[in-house]
């Protein structure tokens, strides 16, 4: 995910670079060992008294996630193993099969007071472009809003003070067979979301081995993100069909306090595609950021194959040299 917030007290703009789930360019080669994270060295004490949502007792993790109403709680871990075999094999399928693709985006842009309540607001339709490329054993994902001819587009709103974020068809990433030993998980049980019955799984980053990070860049100051959240994954097809996110801790000292990401993915079918695909339908992403609320909500429909035409122009003539004077 990628998130900019024009802020005049910066050098230039306050800028949340890959802050959530996927990352804007973010590249995973495979195999892929979870390795030491390499962390401003000022901000490890951010993480070493946090406190994950997972290791609450339930009563209290049902308040802080509302989500949660009406788990049905596991009376043990013994599942959990299961659950992460399935759901990091299919997450593989899922990357594997990405195609090139565009959607159309509605983004509505809030500034929230804090009572909840809409202060101001934009209204915005976009060209949402998810690029895939694999090179070898490497494959990144590219995410970016487009214009004709599928050329990149700038930020839009930051001039105003909004944030506009990004980078969501990835977020199944924490669930990678590779990347699972870089986060805690625990079992919480079965709800039922929507039409699917579902295992509830809770997660965490581990401070110094996370492996896909945030980073929050403002002015001359780097910082960097670990996330914890929650994912709903269906008991019939182990797909991710929901996942909240939240910051592992606050990071006071870019005035970060809170990032919450409320993802929901549904099921695609294109006609050119035998399986179908996993896309995102409907984000919330909701930042608390220098004591201003903020709110994205993003729509995505009408999804499409995205198909890069080159065009090969012939090479020029000869010229012919110019004649020396006499």
């Amino acid at each position: 995910m990628k998130l900019r917030r024009a802020n005049p007290n910066c050098d230039a703009h306050a800028c949340i670079l890959p802050i959530a789930l996927a990352v804007l360019g973010f590249s995973l080669a495979h195999p892929f060992l979870a390795r030491p994270q390499v962390i401003d060295s000022d901000g490890q004490s951010y993480y070493e008294n946090a406190k994950p949502l997972l290791d609450y007792p339930l009563p209290d993790l049902l308040r802080a996630e509302p989500e949660l109403q009406g788990l049905e709680p596991a009376s043990s871990q013994d599942a959990l193993a299961m659950i992460l075999d399935k759901a990091g094999k299919m997450t593989e399928d899922l990357m594997e099969s990405m195609p090139n693709l565009v959607s159309r985006e509605e983004v509505t842009q809030e500034k929230l007071r804090a009572s909840g309540k809409v202060q101001d607001h934009r209204r915005a339709e976009f060209d949402y472009m998810i690029l895939v490329h694999r090179q070898g054993a490497e494959t990144s994902l590219d995410e970016y809003r487009a214009g004709p001819g599928g050329s990149r587009l700038e930020e839009h709103g930051l001039e105003e003070g909004y944030t506009l974020t990004q980078g969501f068809a990835s977020a199944w990433l924490y669930f990678l067979p590779d990347v699972q030993p870089a986060a805690r998980f625990r079992y919480l049980g079965q709800q039922t979301d929507g039409a699917f019955r579902c295992y509830v799984v809770a997660f965490a980053q581990k401070p110094g081995w996370a492996t896909i990070i945030g980073k929050v860049s403002r002015g001359d100051k780097l910082v960097r993100i670990l996330y914890q959240g929650t994912a709903w994954v269906d008991e019939a097809s182990f797909r991710i069909v929901r996942l909240r996110t939240d910051l592992l801790a606050p990071r006071p000292d870019v005035g970060l306090e809170r990032q919450t990401t409320e993802l929901h993915l549904g099921e695609t079918r294109l006609p050119q595609i035998v399986s179908p695909l996993w896309l995102p339908q409907e984000v919330v992403v909701t930042t608390e950021m220098d004591k201003q609320l903020l709110r994205n909500i993003h729509r995505y429909s009408g999804y499409r194959l995205f198909k890069v035409e080159t065009k090969i122009l012939p090479a020029p003539p000869d010229q012919p040299l110019p004649e020396k004077p006499d």
